[in-house]
């Protein structure tokens, strides 16, 4: 039975209000893990504002365009105010030579491990953290054991592993039960700490939970750290989600970033695309170069930054 023409009106609007109010939800992630999932679409959400409010003013729902119109501004400033993102540095650009660090989620099961490694020997970083390898991978990272004579990794975790691979002087080194990897090293003669980490997915109130003292308890690890700090990870967090602003609220940690950190690098062949890998520093760090990499056979693409002092 076909639905009446009024009754199909009166929906509309009340449809597209729903719409609309979950990009506010986002916005109440610290309140509710499902609110906090809802956080990290902000570039899908600007997309669906404008769709719904020009299709709204078309069919002359004043009210529904307003406020789409009024939630569009909202995800754009979100996007745009990212603390630390566009980072105007102070005075003369730098002379020094700029540190080189690639983060990578290569995923466990890739079947392009060869161009991965690839393409990792063609950045030439000098620091290079990987997430989310096993004892599988060992045989496959040959070429950068051979170019990179200093290493760290944890292997035994599986999707959460990390491995550091650095042309820099290294000292001690930890791997945390979090997992979370500690590199201590020196660069043009000062002591630098890296550190490489990867929380759980937040899907489901566990992983949710968890994924929050992760980041609490790697907060309060960076937190005390004097010094320059770099942090590399798959954070499986947004710049504008509820466990970064935990992160970056409790470990003095920023993106200093002067290119923007919001250009995807997780699911970029999909509608869902998000950035959830990160770099961010302290210590009078800055980066001042941010590179997002080629697919290669995983769900994550690489970031290649430049830091200076």
């Amino acid at each position: 039975m076909p639905m009446n023409p009024t009754r199909a009106r009166n929906i509309l609007p009340a449809i597209l209000g729903l719409m609309l109010l979950i990009t506010w939800l986002g916005s109440l992630g610290r309140f509710w893990w499902p609110f906090d999932l809802l956080a990290h679409f902000r570039l899908q959400y600007v997309l669906g504002c404008v769709a719904i409010g020009v299709f709204a003013w078309l069919r002359r729902h004043s009210r529904t365009a307003a406020c789409a119109g009024a939630s569009c501004v909202w995800n754009v400033w979100l996007i745009v105010s990212i603390p630390g993102s566009g980072f105007a540095p102070p005075g003369a650009p730098s002379a020094q030579k700029p540190l080189r660090v690639l983060t990578f989620n290569v995923l466990i099961t890739n079947p392009q491990r060869k161009a991965v490694v690839e393409h990792i020997l063609s950045t030439d970083a000098d620091i290079v953290c990987l997430i989310e390898l096993d004892q599988s991978w060992r045989k496959d990272l040959e070429p950068l054991y051979r170019k990179y004579p200093q290493h760290a990794d944890g292997l035994s975790f599986g999707n959460f592993s990390v491995a550091c691979f650095t042309r820099l002087p290294m000292g001690r080194f930890e791997i945390l039960d979090v997992p979370t990897l500690v590199v201590h090293l020196e660069h043009e003669g000062r002591p630098l700490t890296f550190i490489g980490a990867h929380p759980p997915r937040p899907f489901g109130e566990q992983n949710s939970q968890e994924r929050k003292r992760h980041i609490r308890e790697l907060a309060a690890l960076l937190k005390p750290m004097d010094g320059e700090v770099i942090l590399a990870c798959d954070l499986n967090s947004t710049p504008w989600c509820e466990g970064m602003r935990l992160l970056m609220e409790q470990s003095g940690m920023a993106f200093n970033s002067v290119p923007p950190v919001w250009v995807p690098t997780w699911g970029r062949d999909g509608p869902l695309m998000i950035p959830i890998d990160h770099v961010l520093v302290k210590g009078g760090l800055m980066v001042r170069k941010r590179e997002v990499g080629p697919d290669l056979g995983s769900d994550h693409r690489s970031v290649l930054v430049e830091i200076t002092r």
